[in-house]
């Protein structure tokens, strides 16, 4: 598919979604969100598409909205993904994983696609921030204020949204952010390390994997027999009646690479 203001790429079983609005800090207008969405739908659909890696051209990774777009009340959702969130992925679950490889400034609406990732690789001179309060708002249209409580400790969240305060790559990664730091120019390279680790695993059990763990964010196996419990369980079962698994288990024994069927 030709877009205008993104590019994608299928790379060893990695599907990379580029934003490419450079001139305009990759804000998005109406048709780089009808884009995106587009990219990932076209992700979903592929069976060989193991991991989606979102990237950026230019030294911001995305500004939010087109602030000008917004001025003229063109600005819109793509009809039929309205409740998706911001860049249809702050509110919508993708059953694979996600990894943000986030070059330079990354900020609101930037910042809500990180934290809506699974995993995320930063450049060292990466600045992540949420602004919202010191324009009189709040980081909600990625629901960044549920969140990023849910994704570091609640009191650097509150920091970073109560202050709209900035913090520095290293930050980042120590506060749970961000999984790795890699110099720039070489955020792509270093995510595409951590999406083949994941791609050249069993898709279903990759799939299941994260599922359950997001479901279950809430829960304790301290309390034994409980719902977090019993979805481990149901997991474990349920993994092990499929092809993939006995494949792997095989493959282990016969000292081979297993020869995934994604059933």
């Amino acid at each position: 598919m030709s877009y205008i203001y993104i590019d994608t790429e299928m790379r060893d079983g990695i599907f990379i979604l580029t934003l490419n609005r450079p001139d305009k800090r990759n804000a998005l207008n109406t048709q780089m969100w009808l884009e995106i969405t587009q990219a990932i739908e076209e992700f979903e659909a592929q069976d060989d598409a193991r991991v989606l890696v979102i990237t950026n051209n230019g030294p911001c990774f995305c500004a939010g909205s087109d602030l000008k777009e917004i001025s003229t009340g063109e600005y819109h959702p793509p009809i039929g993904h309205e409740d998706e969130g911001f860049a249809t992925i702050t509110g919508h679950y993708i059953d694979k994983p996600v990894i943000a490889a986030v070059e330079g400034m990354c900020m609101g609406g930037g910042a809500e696609i990180l934290l809506a990732c699974d995993m995320g690789v930063i450049s060292s001179d990466c600045i992540i921030g949420y602004p919202e309060v010191k324009r009189g708002l709040v980081a909600g249209g990625g629901a960044g204020i549920l969140r990023l409580a849910q994704a570091i400790p609640v009191k650097y969240a509150l920091e970073l949204l109560l202050t709209g305060d900035n913090i520095d790559a290293e930050t980042a990664v120590r506060w749970g952010l961000a999984n790795r730091i890699a110099e720039p120019g070489h955020v792509l390279d270093e995510a595409l390390v951590l999406a083949r680790a994941i791609a050249r695993n069993a898709p279903i059990a990759v799939r299941l994997t994260k599922k359950t763990v997001y479901e279950n964010l809430n829960e304790s196996w301290l309390r034994g027999r409980g719902a977090g419990w019993d979805a481990a369980l149901n997991a474990d079962i349920s993994i092990k009646e499929t092809e993939d698994a006995h494949e792997g288990s095989t493959a282990f024994a016969e000292k081979r690479t297993p020869e995934w069927k994604n059933r």
